[in-house]
């Protein structure tokens, strides 16, 4: 009776801690992985990727090299969630937790954009200020058409683009018109019509596009755009008295 009773306790035992005890992660890649949990940033490696079949670690040939990675439910390394994920990753596949993450590439550093930012240099010291002016001009009786004009050149200048001696083109392709009533139009030239008497202002935005060559090469268009406001204008609209005619 007393030796049942003690194997009958070495078994619930043994149940209780299998039940209990954290089971180590699955290796989906090989039986032969070393599952075992380790701390965040470390690692082992699953297949050396060699010819020597020996080693209980290593897989069948031409397979990557694993090493356990973990990483949040997220996929992150860097948002923490309540869940971390251990599992077997070919090495470089992912970052995972501890990895040294890369500093990414310093934007302002690009050829494109210093090249951008010595176009828009130019442009602020050469590009001419668009004018702007309307017709019939003076006071505008409420639904006459009014004529929004803005003249705009093509303008060419030399001088360095990162270090070499270019010449620099800016083109005006667009124009819109933003008045004091919120309503905006869009062209050069733009007839409007005002439903009500009081004072506007009106102002253009030429969008330039900037192109540039060097001596012996051809012209490089689009390279950056920029839109330059021109002057502002007023106007007032007014309703004249209407007097009525009697024939008899």
């Amino acid at each position: 009776m007393h030796l049942f009773i003690a194997v009958w306790l070495a078994f619930g035992v043994t149940s209780f801690a299998s039940a209990v005890l954290p089971q180590a992660p699955s290796c989906s890649i090989a039986v032969n992985c070393d599952c075992t949990s380790l701390n965040p940033g470390e690692f082992s490696l699953c297949d050396d990727d060699s010819a020597d079949f020996s080693d209980s670690g290593s897989l069948n040939p031409g397979q990557p090299v694993m090493r356990q990675c973990r990483y949040f439910a997220n996929g992150t390394i860097d948002v923490p969630t309540m869940t971390v994920i251990t599992a077997w990753v070919p090495v470089g596949s992912r970052p995972c937790i501890g990895d040294e993450v890369p500093k990414p590439n310093d934007a302002s550093d690009s050829w494109q954009t210093r090249t951008e930012l010595e176009l828009k240099d130019k442009f602020t010291a050469f590009a001419s200020r668009p004018l702007a002016w309307y017709s019939p001009g003076g006071e505008i009786e409420i639904q006459d058409p009014v004529e929004f004009s803005v003249d705009v050149n093509t303008e060419v200048t030399s001088g360095l683009l990162l270090g070499k001696t270019a010449q620099i083109r800016f083109r005006p392709v667009a124009a819109r018109w933003e008045l004091s009533n919120n309503q905006s139009l869009f062209g050069f030239i733009k007839t409007h019509r005002f439903d009500q008497i009081g004072s506007y202002a009106a102002r253009a935005f030429v969008k330039y596009e900037v192109d540039y060559k060097y001596q012996t090469s051809t012209w490089v268009y689009a390279a950056a755009s920029w839109e330059l406001p021109s002057n502002k204008i007023t106007l007032s609209v007014i309703e004249r008295e209407r007097r009525t005619l009697l024939v008899g």
